[in-house]
């Protein structure tokens, strides 16, 4: 009986604890709706609020067009290139001075350096041995002028012995043909003593021309062979360029035109004198013989330049340097101005052909007139508005 009794307390004491947490169960579902709802009701209202902004904004404002400066695109047939040929300045002539036979160098009158006039004496030999041979040959001829005097007395006597019958014809003609051959051999001695007297003059020699001694070769008291240097006189007051061109650019020099040239850091006028004919095996070029000013003060070696332009028949236009654009596959891009109501950067591809003094001669995409961009081309995209604020030349 009191078993029954408590289970039935216990029952009723256990009604109100799952009656609290059925409570609390649906409180907490009604909690978590709400916050839902909440949420779902914001959302709502935040769309509304973004579209009525969307509605009353139109966007950013257009941003105003850039200045740019350009330059019209001139189409030219085609361009010049500049090409550089280099030489070295030369005497006009150069002779080693030396003497026609051996002998014996008493003197040498002129040093390296030294500027000598024209038929200056240069050096001096020893002339004893052919003045000793003169006297000889004097002697010899006088002698034979007694023989030829003795030859012309016999030949008058027999010409009267034989008028008279007192000797044979054949003694008379030895006498006159005695006389004839010592008058031959007197004619000898007289061209071996004038042989002596050009050996004699010739052994004090002179300048060929007026120059500079480049170099002195003996010294007095030197035995030297017939032909050996004695100086190396070079003709400095004319000097020339000699420069090396492939034929086919020696055909622009004619012989008496006018020449630019630099040498020694300054600009000078040379007049082509001569273009040799044969070819340079080594450097395959024919010389180019050019005067030069002779107050120009140019030392023989110096180097010079020649200058020569050559015209590429290849249409195209010049553009700044600065306008270009590295593009893909060794291309080039340009940036220009297109017409219409609100100008605006295009891209236009070009080649590169030439570059000279901070310009390109370029071909591509554009057309005669078009403006291209030469200032500002970082700041601008192709199809960006654009305004010309100067026009280059």
């Amino acid at each position: 009986m009191e078993s029954t009794v408590d289970e039935a307390t216990s029952a009723t004491a256990a009604k109100p604890s799952r009656l609290r947490r059925i409570f609390r169960l649906g409180l907490e579902w009604t909690t978590a709706a709400m916050v839902a709802a909440a949420v779902v009701a914001g959302a709502f209202l935040g769309l509304q609020a973004l579209q009525r902004g969307a509605v009353a904004d139109d966007g950013p404002a257009p941003r105003p067009p850039i200045p740019v400066a350009v330059l019209p695109i001139a189409i030219q047939p085609g361009y010049s290139i500049e090409e550089r040929f280099t030489g070295r300045v030369e005497p006009a002539r150069t002779a080693p001075v030396a003497f026609e036979r051996a002998g014996l160098v008493l003197e040498v009158l002129a040093d390296e350096g030294a500027t000598v006039a024209a038929d200056a004496p240069l050096a001096r030999m020893d002339t004893e041995p052919l003045l000793l041979e003169r006297r000889r040959l004097v002697a010899e001829r006088e002698a034979v002028e007694a023989d030829r005097a003795l030859s012309a007395l016999t030949e008058d006597r027999r010409r009267r012995l034989v008028d008279e019958g007192w000797t044979s014809g054949q003694s008379f003609d030895e006498a006159r043909l005695g006389g004839t051959a010592l008058e031959a051999r007197r004619a000898a001695l007289d061209a071996a003593i004038a042989a002596l007297d050009l050996d004699i003059a010739k052994s004090t020699i002179r300048a060929p021309f007026a120059g500079t001694v480049a170099r002195r070769g003996v010294d007095e008291g030197t035995v030297v062979e017939a032909g050996t240097p004695l100086v190396i006189l070079q003709e400095t007051a004319r000097p020339q360029a000699r420069i090396g061109l492939p034929p086919r650019r020696a055909t622009a020099l004619t012989p008496g035109t006018t020449v630019g040239l630099v040498a020694a850091g300054q600009a000078l006028e040379g007049t082509v004198a001569a273009v040799t004919p044969d070819l340079d095996p080594s450097t395959r070029t024919v010389s180019a013989l050019i005067d030069l000013p002779a107050d120009a003060g140019l030392v023989m070696g110096d180097l010079v330049r020649l200058s020569l332009s050559r015209e590429v028949p290849d249409a195209g236009a010049w553009v700044p340097i600065g306008a270009l654009t590295e593009a893909e596959r060794g291309l080039w891009s340009v940036l220009t101005v297109t017409g219409g109501e609100v100008p605006a950067a295009a891209r236009e591809a070009v080649e590169i052909l030439h570059v000279a003094d901070g310009r390109a001669f370029v071909r591509g995409t554009f057309a005669a007139g078009d403006r291209v961009i030469v200032e500002g081309r970082h700041r601008i995209t192709p199809g960006q508005p654009v305004t010309v604020a100067a026009t280059a030349e």
